[in-house]
């Protein structure tokens, strides 16, 4: 696991200026003090296949996306007009997977800062709308990942095998699939590509994300449904990744 990111989209841009952005940073100076900005993510949709419908701003000129990171880079939090993200990242390499639920906690503890601070500027923070979870992957050399038919010890879906020998060694391979989760209330979908990275290094990675809608337009809610794209994103990969990768992991369930 070298990254975990937890979002919730806004129904609605917050509506704060460019000149509220260093206030509105400053509830997190004390755990997340370097800060820089980036250009806005693109709006998500629950619906992979339909276009999404850009948020229409408060203001004409088109706020930052926010990067508040803590000393060595593995915690993140990053705000826009219309998302408020939380990212875990294996910073250093050997920073140790603090596991879901306090990655989750971080998540409470920013929107409990964003809410205090939104109403300090006289705005109020929207109802969340949808929910995404994320967890990416990057098995190490000597994990059945550096070779290219490594992909099929990791992936149990994935022989890797052909119906002849015309076509040589592949230089990179890759799957996608997506999961309808129970009851309508979003989407599972799992991703893997494998390939040579410049310095000749055979680099496989497994993504998985979960999105959809929140359960109800509060806090709750979003967290509702993370809780399920959280259950579903470890049984999926438990599901999808072979008996033998698992006896290398040492993975137990």
């Amino acid at each position: 696991m070298v990254e975990v990111a937890l979002a919730i989209q806004f129904e609605s841009a917050i509506g704060y200026r460019s000149v509220d952005l260093a206030r509105i940073a400053e509830p997190w100076r004390d755990m997340l003090p370097n800060v820089s900005e980036r250009p806005p993510l693109a709006p998500i949709a629950v619906e992979p296949d339909r276009p999404a419908v850009a948020l229409k701003l408060s203001d004409e000129t088109e706020t930052p996306r926010l990067w508040l990171q803590n000393s060595d880079g593995s915690q993140l939090l990053q705000l826009q007009q219309d998302r408020l993200v939380v990212n875990w990242r294996k910073l250093p390499k050997d920073t140790p997977y603090p596991h879901y639920a306090t990655i989750r906690a971080f998540l409470v503890e920013a929107w409990k800062r964003l809410s205090r601070v939104v109403e300090q500027v006289d705005l109020t923070l929207p109802p969340p709308s949808i929910s995404e979870v994320l967890y990416v992957n990057r098995p190490e050399a000597g994990e059945g990942c550096d070779s290219p038919d490594g992909m099929s010890t990791i992936v149990a879906p994935w022989t890797g095998s052909m119906n002849d020998d015309f076509l040589p060694a592949p230089s990179g391979a890759g799957f996608f699939t997506r999961f309808e989760l129970p009851d309508g209330r979003g989407w599972l979908a799992i991703e893997g590509q494998s390939g040579q990275s410049g310095d000749g290094r055979w680099i496989t990675g497994l993504n998985l994300v979960s999105r959809g809608r929140a359960s109800s337009p509060d806090l709750d809610g979003a967290l509702d449904f993370m809780d399920l794209a959280h259950e579903w994103i470890v049984r999926g990969f438990t599901c999808i990744t072979t008996a033998e990768a698992h006896e290398r992991w040492g993975r137990t369930i």
